[in-house]
C-alpha cells in the first residue's frame, strides 16, 4: 500500500462526544450557579470541568498517519514524525508504545484510544521487526501495580463482608436484604481471585519454548503448540481492553495482559519469536 493510512475518530464521533460534554458541562455549571452562592466554591468545579473538557478535546482530535516510509502522530500541540529507519528503540507502559529516534530527541507515541490502533501496532512490527528480538524481551513480567491493585480489591471486599456480617443480627443472615450483598461481595472476591490465578505473572522465551509462570503453577509451551498470536480487545463501557491472545493448537486460548513493558511490545516480541520457531 503506497497511500498513507490515517487513524482517527470520525467527524460524527468527535462532534457527538464534544457536543455531549459541552451539554453536560453547561448543565453542571448552571446547577452550580443556582446551588452555590459563594463564587469561591464554584470556581474549583469550573476549573475541574474545564480540565476534563480539554482532555476530551485533546484525546478525540488526535490522529496517527502511517505510510511505507514513516509514522506521524498529530495532536493539538503539533505533530511528530519518524521515518522507520530512524527508530532506534521502543518503550511503553500499559497499552501504549513509544518509538524513539537515535538521538532521543524525537518520540512518536500513537494513541491507544484511536480506532484501528491494533493495525498501527501491526505496522510497527512489520516495518521494524528487529526492534522486538527475543534477547531484548527474553523475560516479561506482569506489573506489580496490577497484582497490588487486585489484592487491595480483594482485601477491601473481604473487609466489607466481615463488617457486614459483624453488624448483622444473627437471624437476618437468611433474609434477602442481607443475602444479596453477601453474594455480590463473594462474586467480586472469587472473580478477582480467579483472574489472579488464571493470568500469567511472567513470560520467559527460552529458545523454541515459552515458559508461563502463574501464582501457583507453571506451564511450558513449544512454539508449534501455538497456532497463532493476536493483539486484540474486548469492548467495555470504559472503552477497549486490549490483551494478547495465544491461540493454542488444541483450540484453547491463553490471555495475557498487564505486562510492565507495555502490551504492544510484548505482543510483537512474542509474534516474532513464534514466526522464527515455527
Amino acid at each position: 500500500m503506497n497511500e498513507p493510512r490515517t487513524y482517527q475518530h470520525s467527524t460524527v464521533t468527535k462532534v457527538f462526544i464534544i457536543g455531549l460534554f459541552l451539554l453536560i458541562f453547561s448543565g453542571i455549571c448552571l446547577a452550580l450557579g443556582f446551588g452555590l452562592q459563594e463564587i469561591w466554591l464554584t470556581i474549583p468545579f469550573m476549573l475541574l470541568l474545564g480540565i476534563l473538557f480539554v482532555f476530551v478535546v485533546f484525546a478525540y482530535t488526535a490522529r496517527t498517519i502511517v505510510s511505507e516510509e514513516e509514522i506521524t502522530t498529530r495532536t493539538l500541540l503539533g505533530s511528530k514524525t519518524l521515518r522507520w529507519t530512524e527508530i532506534a528503540r521502543v518503550s511503553g507502559r500499559g497499552y501504549g508504545i513509544k518509538l524513539h529516534n537515535f538521538d532521543e530527541d524525537v518520540t512518536v507515541a500513537p494513541s491507544s484510544r484511536l480506532p484501528g490502533y491494533e493495525e498501527v501496532i501491526e505496522w510497527i512490527g512489520r516495518k521494524r521487526p528487529d526492534l522486538f528480538g527475543s534477547q531484548e524481551f527474553s523475560e516479561m513480567k506482569r506489573g506489580f501495580s496490577q497484582l497490588f491493585g487486585s489484592l487491595i480489591a480483594m482485601m477491601a471486599a473481604l473487609g466489607v463482608m466481615g463488617t457486614f456480617l459483624w453488624i448483622s443480627e444473627p437471624g437476618s443472615l437468611t433474609s434477602t436484604d442481607t443475602l444479596f450483598p453477601l453474594i455480590f461481595l463473594a462474586v467480586i472476591i472469587f472473580s478477582v481471585a480467579g483472574s489472579l490465578l488464571s493470568s500469567p505473572q511472567s513470560l520467559m522465551l527460552e529458545g523454541g519454548t515459552l515458559r508461563l509462570k502463574y501464582l501457583l503453577s507453571e506451564k511450558t509451551l513449544r512454539a508449534n503448540e501455538i497456532a497463532s498470536i493476536h493483539y486484540t480487545y474486548t469492548q467495555t463501557r470504559n472503552g477497549k481492553r486490549y490483551f494478547i491472545a495465544l491461540n493454542l493448537a488444541d483450540k484453547k486460548t491463553i490471555r495475557i495482559s498487564g505486562l510492565s513493558i507495555g502490551l504492544p511490545s510484548a505482543y510483537l516480541a512474542l509474534k516474532n519469536w513464534h514466526v522464527r520457531n515455527t
